[in-house]
């Protein structure tokens, strides 16, 4: 089932939902991977690409907090890590699967395990940073240009 955006997964309306919004297309393209030859090759590969993206988003986000005084950032930063920490372990589980049967398990249990964590995460955490959007809008908007600088250097 993939995840489809809503408003009241809305923190900033910039750089935070942007890189959620982004986060979202990743878990939606882990789950159309289709079973076959070089699914789990493409199920490593998006597993990689989250991983790599979360963490650069991680760190955006936990410096918006920082600069704010966040009261539970140090909370949220540990969350984190905890994600990254299982993404890795899925990838190493991954490249142990050896039969189509246990592929479709690690696929159908992963794909849960991302959509779940994703949106309990931004509804039960995330949202908790909406009273400090506009103290954290100046810094923002260098991150939102971050953004901009990085589609144009990929487009």
């Amino acid at each position: 089932m993939t995840i489809q955006w809503r408003e009241e997964l809305s923190i900033d309306r910039g750089p935070i939902d942007q890189d959620h919004h982004t986060l979202i297309a990743i878990i939606n393209s882990f789950e159309t991977i289709e079973a076959g030859q070089k699914s789990a090759a493409k199920l490593a590969a998006v597993l990689a690409k989250l991983e790599q993206y979360g963490h650069a988003h991680f760190e955006r986000e936990e410096k918006l907090q920082r600069m704010v005084g966040f009261p539970d950032a140090a909370s949220h930063h540990q969350q984190h890590r905890i994600l990254l920490h299982s993404l890795a372990g899925a990838r190493a589980e991954l490249a142990a699967v050896t039969s189509d049967e246990d592929l479709a398990t690690f696929r159908a249990h992963m794909s849960g395990f991302l959509h779940d964590w994703l949106l309990d995460h931004i509804m039960q955490n995330d949202l908790l940073m909406k009273p400090f959007v506009r103290a954290m809008a100046p810094q923002a908007a260098l991150i939102a240009n971050l953004h901009a600088a990085v589609r144009a250097m990929a487009g």
